[in-house]
């Protein structure tokens, strides 16, 4: 009947929902992955909500090899579950946070202000270091560097991406555990 292909359709329909979502999910911190970040990206250079959109901040785990490495793989991988849930409580329902690739995550500000990007940026770089977890019986705390780059008008999302990496590997070796932010022309310290 028609009725029961309204059903089986609207099952398949839910069913598809689930599968893109589950695409677009990083399976182990089940925050987006690096294919939804790029889709949000390129919608936003596509549409209107560009002129909401102000920043890119990417936020890196300082030595992360070093924890794998000391500590092995499964700590290795609490560890950036710790990072994404800190993130996650950091942001506001407006930003949409992803793990960018390996111990990389990004968050696409949309917001009023450069000061208010570079406060969230500072805040979520915090918030990873104020998430300590346990491992055999022994607290552990995380650093994490962060880059920022606001919007310009010359900017497309490569670019953006580019500036805000600047920063971050400007906060690297900056000393680790800061932030810088990119103006375009040079990178300066959050804080």
């Amino acid at each position: 009947t028609l009725g029961d292909k309204s059903t089986e359709l609207e099952s398949v329909k839910s069913k598809l929902e689930e599968y893109k979502r589950l695409a677009d999910t990083d399976p182990l911190t089940h925050i987006w992955n690096r294919r939804a970040f790029d889709k949000e990206i390129a919608q936003i250079y596509n549409s209107n909500k560009g002129i909401l959109f102000n920043a890119l901040i990417l936020v890196d785990i300082d030595r992360f090899k070093d924890i794998n490495d000391r500590f092995g793989h499964p700590v290795g991988d609490e560890v950036l579950k710790v990072v994404a849930r800190a993130l996650k409580q950091s942001v506001t329902e407006n930003e949409f946070v992803a793990r960018y690739g390996g111990e990389e995550f990004a968050i696409l500000f949309c917001g009023s202000s450069l000061a208010a990007a570079r406060q969230l940026a500072e805040v979520a770089r915090r918030a990873i270091n104020q998430s300590p977890f346990t491992f055999q019986g022994k607290e552990l705390r995380v650093a994490a560097s962060a880059g920022l780059a606001e919007l310009t008008p010359k900017d497309d999302e490569k670019s953006l991406v580019v500036r805000a990496d600047e920063a971050l590997y400007a906060a690297k070796r900056g000393g680790r555990n800061c932030g810088y932010w990119n103006d375009g022309q040079a990178n300066h310290r959050l804080v």
